[in-house]
């Protein structure tokens, strides 16, 4: 969980998941930070959904999934998303769902 301060408006808003899309020469990389749990998945899954052809998922940043950001990422990955830098957590977490 993210906690950021806003000074212009003295409120704490807290954010559960990043997500930033950035190019790597032709291939589009979705990077995603902090927990995907609740909303977060129905976010992940809105990003990825417009992007066309393959693209990677970076895993690096991921700190926690619940089961449902488990199989949103498994989901991703069966419509040719390439997964990369998961922790060796998160890399337990999606062994884990596929039984492997």
């Amino acid at each position: 969980m993210y906690i950021r301060w806003h000074t212009f408006c003295h409120t704490v808003c807290i954010m559960e998941i990043r997500i930033d899309i950035t190019s790597e020469g032709p291939m589009t990389v979705v990077h995603i930070t902090g927990s995907l749990s609740g909303a977060a998945v129905a976010q992940l899954r809105k990003a990825c959904d417009p992007i066309e052809g393959s693209f990677v998922l970076d895993l690096s940043n991921l700190l926690f999934a619940d089961d449902a950001g488990i199989d949103v990422i498994h989901t991703i990955v069966e419509e040719g998303a390439e997964v990369r830098g998961a922790s060796p957590f998160v890399q337990l977490l999606l062994d884990g769902a596929t039984g492997i």
